[in-house]
This record gives structure tokens, sequence and C-alpha cells, in this order.
């Protein structure tokens, strides 16, 4: 049969030249992060680079606007639980993250647990993170226990330097469990609000309702006192064996029993997590409508095992379906040539003669019986070809 005719669609692009701070405070759109802790402190400049590109290559044919990269600490007094797995000092976030760039050609948010250093050593470290590894996206993190004494400068403090760079711009850390404990989380967040921050993201989410009142909470908030919410990222983790879920609760995420003996009595593990996990985003989702919250989705893949990985890249591809289904807008995937320099083979005497397409406008064929339809909410554009890709969102514009 003959192929079916390809109608060109137009499209308003959202290509990786948007920078992840102006995506981040687009509250128009919702954000994609996909997030992973540095290597091992110590490593050779190679071995950090060939981690690096193992994990972009792993992680290229997810459609995120950058990633974050974790500030791991030894967080003594987080809970007089011991901890499940053994603490190593690990690479420093910022210095990670401009490898990752390197590699890929995106942006990270890099998390900084500022109480853990000491003042004169934060602004040496700040100074660093910017001017030469050229991060410019901030996750601020307190300390792991107000019954600590810590040496480091406060969030207010750092907020303040970094409201004072051009270019940069900091968010928080918003845990929803504590809006059930004490009932404010939704005042610290307008709080943390007026000083600078611009997004909140969220612990590891098991438990949808705490959330789902925090979003509703604060959104009623803002609605009160006529102010725009910020941004609150939804974070998920999948979990496919039990020292992983001990860790998980270890870090004070609250995982209700019914859901962890699901999990863990389940024959396949992460996949019955990955199906819960995806259930609670759209409960959160389907309940929080109209709240005014803008939102966006961070997958953390912190795990070494093959299985957990994989989890992760499908919950990430899942939750992302999801929440573009979920705000009614037409979508699409393309990819894009991150590194021309690094293609290992061309098309270039294959595109030729009556072969020859027009570049960016080849489309995959549709499955329907009729043409393909602009309006189609999962469309794909291709354009170009090569090994060092990523993908990008898009946004149809109807014809």
């Amino acid at each position: 049969t003959a192929p079916l005719p390809l109608t060109p669609v137009l499209y308003e692009e959202r290509t990786m030249e948007v920078g992840l701070v102006d995506a981040l405070c687009d509250y128009s759109r919702p954000v994609f992060l996909f997030g992973l802790t540095p290597p091992l402190e110590g490593a050779t400049p190679e071995g950090l680079r060939e981690t690096a590109r193992k994990f972009v290559e792993r992680s290229a044919t997810l459609a995120t606007d950058g990633f974050i990269v974790y500030d791991i600490q030894e967080e003594k007094g987080r809970t007089p639980e011991p901890r499940p797995f053994p603490f190593r000092k690990l690479d420093d976030p910022s210095h990670f993250a401009s490898i990752l760039k390197e590699v890929s050609g995106k942006e990270s948010v890099v998390y900084k647990c500022v109480a853990e250093s000491d003042k004169g050593g934060f602004d040496e470290w700040l100074d660093t993170a910017i001017d030469k590894y050229g991060v410019n996206a901030y996750n601020l993190v307190g300390g792991a226990s107000s019954a600590n004494q810590y040496s480091g400068p406060t969030i207010p403090a750092v907020a303040a330097k970094l409201n004072a760079r051009p270019g940069c711009a900091h968010g928080g850390v918003t845990i929803a469990e504590r809006h059930v404990k004490k009932g404010n989380e939704h005042e610290t967040l307008m709080k943390k609000s007026e000083l600078g921050m611009q997004w909140f993201i969220s612990q590891a989410i098991y438990n949808p309702e705490p959330m789902i009142r925090l979003l509703r909470e604060y959104g009623a908030l803002c609605k009160g006192k006529g102010v725009a919410p910020k941004r609150v990222i939804l974070t998920f983790a999948p979990c496919g064996r039990e020292k992983t879920m001990k860790f998980i609760k270890w870090l004070g995420v609250t995982v209700p029993e019914a859901v962890e003996k699901e999990i863990l009595e389940a024959e396949d593990k992460v996949g019955k997590s990955v199906e819960l996990l995806c259930g609670m985003c759209r409960k959160i989702l389907d309940e929080t409508k109209g709240c005014g919250v803008p939102l966006g989705i961070s997958i953390e893949s912190v795990s070494i095992f093959k299985n957990e990985i994989d989890a992760a890249h499908d919950l990430f591809r899942r939750t992302q379906s999801m929440m573009l289904d979920f705000l009614g807008e037409p979508w699409l995937v393309r990819y894009s040539i991150v590194n021309k320099e690094h293609r290992r083979t061309s098309f270039a005497s294959y595109n030729t003669g009556d072969n020859k397409q027009e570049p960016g406008m080849l489309a995959l064929p549709s499955t329907s019986k009729g043409p393909m339809r602009a309006e189609s909410k999962k469309s794909f554009v291709v354009g170009g070809a090569g090994l060092a890709v990523g993908l990008v969102l898009s946004k149809l514009l109807k014809l």
C-alpha cells in the first residue's frame, strides 16, 4: 500500500536553546527534570566524563528540560534509624553538572546543602560554581535536623547572594508530610518565595494525600494575598527491592504500610511501584485541578540496579505523558542534535535524488487510516540525524 500522506505541522519550538532557568520560571508550561547523584569523590576527569556519557546515553530518549544533581550529605541526626547504605563522599554537584552540560547540552538544577559549609567556604564554592562551572539554577537545602548546630550560612543569606547574581535563580525543597504535622507548609512556601525562590521541588512522593492538601492550601493562600504561586515540582522515585525501600523511608519519605506491602510482595516489585506512582501522580493532578499552582515532574534515578534505572525511565515517560495530556493541549516530541562533532556516520550519500527529504519535516507515519492531523496530541517530528541527540518538547499550533 502507498504510504500515508504526511501533513506538515507548525510548532512553537521549545529547544535546548531555552535555558533551564527560563523554563523553570515560565509558569505557562510544565517542566520535566531527571535527577541523579554525582560519582564518588576522587574520580579522574576521564572517569567523571565517562560516567556522564553513560548516563546521557541511557537517558537520551527522555524529553527532559534538564537534570537535577543532588548534594548528598551524611545527614547525622536525621533519624535514630541506621543508614541503610554507608555514606561515601561524592563529587561536587556543580562540577559534575558542568560535565553533564558538556556531554548532553543540557543544564542542571544543583542541590546545595548550605548548612554543611563554613560561611567563607560557601562563598568560595558559589563563586566557583557560577563563574567556573556556569551553574545558574540552585536548590537550597537546610540542615537535616533542627537539633544540630551548623556552621554554614542561612538560607535567607544565600538567597540574597543569588538574587544579586545576574542570570541566577534558586528554589527550595517542599515536604508535604510537614504540612500534615504542622499545617503551615503552605505559609513556608510563601515566605520562601519572598526570599526570591522561583520553584519548589518536593520530596519523593509515596502518598498523594499530603501533596494534594498542600497544593490546594498554597493555591488558596496565594489567591487570598493576590500573588502568583511559584512552581511545585512533583518528585517520584521507583523502588524494586527492600533495601531501596528502607533507604527511601530513612530519607523521611512517608510510605503507607499498604503501599509498601503491595510493592514488596509483588512478583514484579519495581513494575508495581511504577504502576502505583503513576496512579498517585494522576490523583494529584485530578484533585488539584484549578488550584492555580504551576507544576512540574522530577524523577529520581539514584539506584545502581538496572531494573530500577529502567523503571525510572519508564516512570518519566508515563508521568510526562500524563501531565501533558492533563493540560489538554496538543504536543509533540522531536529530537535535536547536541554535538555534530561526535557524529559517527552520515546519511548525506543516502539522502540524494528521489530519496531527499526536506530537513525538519520528516515525520513518523500515522497509525490511523486517515491522514495525519496537526491536532494529533502525540506526534513526532524528526529533523537531522546523529548519535548525540536529546529529545525536546514542542507545543503544536493548530493549522
